[in-house]
């Protein structure tokens, strides 16, 4: 058996990353942008020296890599004015009712500039839906992490109490998960420059000019909206909350209804992947696609017309960085298939992931995206090694226990792959979350087909009721399954999260082990 892995690109994302990160640190760009063309002549003298020449141009990516996360910085430092200003604003998600908040996300059309609202909850502000044109009196500040450095005006008395109630809250919840959490940089990687807690009567609504607004800002805000009429045409079918909660986050990305019970239970089972949009939801669309558009004679057609949906999908549910990835990976994926190349899937997801850092070096910060690229290459990585150590022509035989076994190879490499990332950042484990896939991957599947199929036939009522009732029972049976599975004697283990050293030995013994496993199956010539 030969295996090989052509990743040409996987060392420079490596050393974007590493670029990325020492750029916290080095706040030179000038001296960085010198040294990075300094580098770039002494690489042209290295032609006839490779290995020299590939160390050196992985030295100016990394420099490279400094030189973005610093402009990135620049570019998202806004000096708001002292005193209470008038914003036009338009809502772009959809609102989350919080105790005495609505948390609202509003870019602004003035500046252009993503900022996160507090809005005292009223029956007005409960009113408020994506697309909405907002006036906003207030005053906008920078985003930190104490409640001791925001400041407000001194004659804002109750605007400073919603914005204490709000902060406690969103402090305590973030201290549960861990102590260090760096909020400020959480909303940086999302793209928001400012927050603001605003009074019942510090805002109205109005109309507001968006020709300002960039035409990818204003396509994703017409998809939003459509999403928003998507996510009340479920809101008429009555289903339960739980039932509901859990629809809207695995089809439309949605987590507001998500009752704390849900999450919990999601949460222990090790099964809270399935509510986060990612690879997975994607590659079941686009399999659902591929059998619907299935043209021999008119592949590139029906390729184009595949890639055109996912990226119109992506733009429904807000562009995640886990959407974004999967959107781009499949699209590679079906270009390629055009032509009969092939795909090379490290060297896919390395090329994503570098194209999505220089878009947005910050990106690297959200947890969602680190859980993405580690979980996808966690599963390419033990495909590619492991998937063929059972005979092929034996599995072939033997459906079942080829089903059996793809499952746990899958779910097994992504939970090794992404357990330290996990501790690092929630402090869990989950032993029984392989045990859940094995039902999970089948019901969200079928969740998602009954969604498609529900939200198509709203035409002809008695057929759409058809479908709503059976995606109820499938829902319902998939959140019954998972509570049992939570009942299961240390079925979840809490620890004080991992610190990044730790994190790091972890990986970097995982690496260790998988180069001498290699090493094993070759001396016993299973592979070449």
């Amino acid at each position: 058996m030969m295996l090989r892995i052509e990743a040409p690109l996987l060392p420079v994302a490596i050393a974007l990353i590493v670029g990325i990160v020492i750029g916290e640190w080095i706040k030179a760009p000038i001296v960085v942008f010198a040294a990075m063309a300094g580098i770039l002549i002494i690489t042209l003298f290295l032609r006839y020296h490779p290995r020299w020449q590939t160390t050196t141009i992985l030295i100016c990516v990394t420099l490279f890599g400094c030189i973005i996360r610093q402009y990135q910085e620049n570019n998202m430092k806004v000096w708001w004015p002292e005193y209470p200003a008038e914003w036009q604003a338009v809502v772009i998600d959809e609102p989350i009712e919080k105790t005495k908040t609505m948390t609202v996300d509003v870019l602004l059309a003035n500046c252009r500039q993503k900022v996160r609202c507090h809005i005292a909850k009223s029956n007005d502000s409960q009113e408020i839906s994506v697309g909405d044109g907002l006036i906003l009196t207030t005053h906008i500040h920078e985003i930190r992490n104490k409640t001791s450095n925001l400041h407000h005006s001194t004659t804002r008395q109750d605007s400073n109490k919603i914005a204490s109630d709000h902060l406690k809250q969103q402090n305590h919840s973030k201290n549960q998960n861990h102590s260090t959490f760096d909020y400020q940089r959480f909303m940086a990687s999302r793209g928001f420059t400012g927050e603001a807690y605003v009074r019942p009567f510090d805002w109205d609504w109005g109309i507001v000019d968006i020709s300002h607004l960039s035409r990818i800002e204003r396509l994703r805000l017409r998809f939003m909206t459509y999403r928003s009429i998507l996510l009340k045409h479920i809101q008429e079918w009555k289903l339960d909350k739980a039932t509901e909660g859990v629809i809207k986050a695995m089809t439309l990305g949605d987590r507001s209804d998500l009752s704390p019970t849900v999450k919990t239970t999601y949460t222990q089972a090790g099964a809270s992947h399935i509510l986060a949009l990612s690879g997975m939801h994607l590659t079941i669309i686009f399999f659902i696609i591929n059998l619907l558009m299935n043209w021999r004679k008119a592949e590139l057609i029906s390729q184009a017309i595949i890639v055109t949906t996912l990226w119109a999908y992506a733009l429904l549910v807000g562009l995640s960085p886990s959407v974004t990835r999967s959107a781009f990976m499949i699209s590679v994926y079906a270009l390629l298939s055009v032509g009969y190349r092939d795909s090379a899937p490290i060297n896919t997801l390395s090329f994503t992931a570098i194209v999505m850092l220089i878009i947005n070096p910050l990106a690297l910060y959200d947890v969602s995206f680190q859980l993405s690229y580690v979980a996808v290459c966690a599963i390419l990585l033990g495909n590619s090694f492991f998937k063929k150590v059972i005979p092929i022509e034996w599995l072939m035989n033997h459906r079942i226990v080829k089903w059996i076994w793809g499952i746990t190879l899958v779910s097994l490499a992504a939970q090794i792959g992404t357990a330290p990332l996990v501790a690092y950042h929630f402090g869990v484990f989950n032993p029984c979350a392989l045990l859940a896939n094995f039902f999970l991957i089948p019901l969200a599947t079928l969740t998602i087909i009954l969604t498609i199929l529900a939200l198509t036939t709203i035409w002809f009522p008695w057929l759409s009721d058809l479908f709503v009732m059976a995606l109820s029972f499938v829902v319902k049976t998939m959140n019954h399954l998972l509570q049992l599975v939570t009942e299961i004697p240390y079925s979840h283990l809490n620890f004080e999260p991992f610190s990044v050293v730790l994190t790091l030995f972890i990986y970097i013994l995982m690496g260790f082990a998988f180069i001498l496993y290699i090493k094993y199956l070759k001396m016993h010539c299973i592979i070449k």
